[in-house]
């Protein structure tokens, strides 16, 4: 009988794990189950500093959407991979997405009372591992209000710090909120188990949208769509809030929503949709910059013809009839995964057309469609590995207070 063959050293098996395919993360979740050792080798801190610095941009895992942004609420989670059992795709009752940064989502969910107002309660899931945090109410705490009733106009969004990693202590939860003329934001970090005291500006003519979408984080400072011409920005680290002017865009699309995003570098930046005078539909990318004189402006970045930028037929073409201007196909921004080339773009060209929602990866030019319908998407990034997190958290499970 031969002898048994010797066993690699653990760092040959770190090198093997470290050449898995990072797209597919089950691959890594079947080697942590094989026996302890592996799971050991997976965990340890070093094999995840070098597992970023080697595949670096986080994997786009899937995206959430409101199915219902009324009361009952009604979110989905959507995998990226159909197949994937890891998070599998799930529909998710009672809950409002909000926001949805560093492998974890928020969600808004209703409180029973015996007011009219219904009382939001604010819920943070990981889909990775399960685990969920219901926050303490601030105060005052977020409400519903019936629909004949002018609502505070209130949203939320979530980060995690040291650099987005799993570690549960370090979450913050920034929850800003509109009334009359005033506009506030208090946060929430689970390393202190409370919430900060409000931080207010007065605001005459800006408000909050009252529909759910993204922040977006460029570097400490955290960015909301307030309106259609301006935007707040909350930096963390200050607990300050401001107001900033939205990029100069021809007049006619003044009124439009822009979509802010983080540029490769960290900059703040923002993607809309420009109609040339060729009757080209061009997604243009901005960047915040700042001059040496210490002022910032927009400049504008790169370009790209939606009609390539989507599949054959995705954009239809100009329909020309008695009205003037002719009905253009039409196509906005949906949703941007941070740290990512990953963009979603939604078409809505014709009255009788459902329109639908595109993944673009800006940098190779891939794209798919995810679903029918136009929606705002809120993408699920993560560079967690599941079984890292199991292996450094053994035990904790389930739904918990922060």
């Amino acid at each position: 009988m031969p002898p048994p063959s010797p066993e690699l050293a653990d760092y040959l098996l770190g090198e093997i794990f470290l050449r898995l395919p990072p797209e597919d993360i089950a691959c890594l979740l079947r080697a942590s189950l094989a026996c302890k050792r592996w799971r050991r080798i997976l965990a340890d801190p070093a094999f995840r500093r070098r597992h970023r610095e080697i595949h670096r941009t986080p994997r786009v895992l899937g995206f959430f959407r409101a199915m219902s942004k009324d009361l009952p609420y009604l979110s989905r989670y959507v995998p990226d991979n159909p197949a994937s059992r890891r998070p599998a795709g799930c529909d998710l009752p009672g809950w409002l997405v909000l926001d949805c940064r560093h492998g974890r989502a928020l969600f808004a969910t209703p409180s029973p009372s015996l007011s009219t107002e219904v009382i939001l309660d604010f819920l943070v899931w990981d889909p990775l591992t399960g685990e969920q945090r219901h926050l303490p109410r601030p105060s005052p705490p977020p409400t519903q209000h019936p629909c004949s009733a002018p609502p505070p106009r209130e949203s939320a969004t979530t980060v995690a710090a040291m650099g987005g990693h799993s570690s549960w202590p370090f979450l913050f939860t920034t929850w800003i909120r509109n009334s009359g003329y005033i506009t506030s934001t208090c946060v929430y970090s689970s390393e202190t188990g409370g919430w900060n005291e409000l931080t207010s500006i007065d605001n005459p003519d800006v408000h909050i949208d009252d529909q759910p979408s993204p922040s977006t984080l460029a570097g400490d400072t955290l960015y909301f769509c307030g309106s259609m011409t301006y935007t707040f920005e909350y930096q963390l680290g200050a607990q300050r809030l401001s107001i900033m002017d939205r990029p100069p865009l021809p007049q006619q699309y003044r009124w439009k929503f822009i979509f802010l995003i983080s540029m490769e570098d960290g900059r703040l930046g923002c993607a809309d949709m420009e109609l040339e005078p060729s009757l080209c539909l061009r997604l243009r990318l901005w960047s915040r910059e700042t001059a040496p004189d210490g002022f910032a402006h927009w400049s504008p970045g790169r370009g790209f013809e939606v009609e390539t930028l989507l599949p054959s037929g995705a954009l239809l073409a100009p329909r020309f009839t008695r009205a003037n201007p002719p009905l253009m196909p039409k196509a906005d921004v949906c949703g941007f995964a941070e740290g990512t080339d990953v963009i979603f773009v939604g078409t809505n060209t014709h009255i009788g057309h459902t329109g639908a929602v595109y993944m673009v990866q800006l940098n190779s030019g891939k794209a798919r469609k995810v679903f029918d319908g136009l929606d705002v998407v809120f993408p699920y990034t993560s560079f967690c590995i599941p079984v890292i997190d199991a292996a450094c958290t053994e035990g904790s499970r389930g739904v918990s207070s922060a």
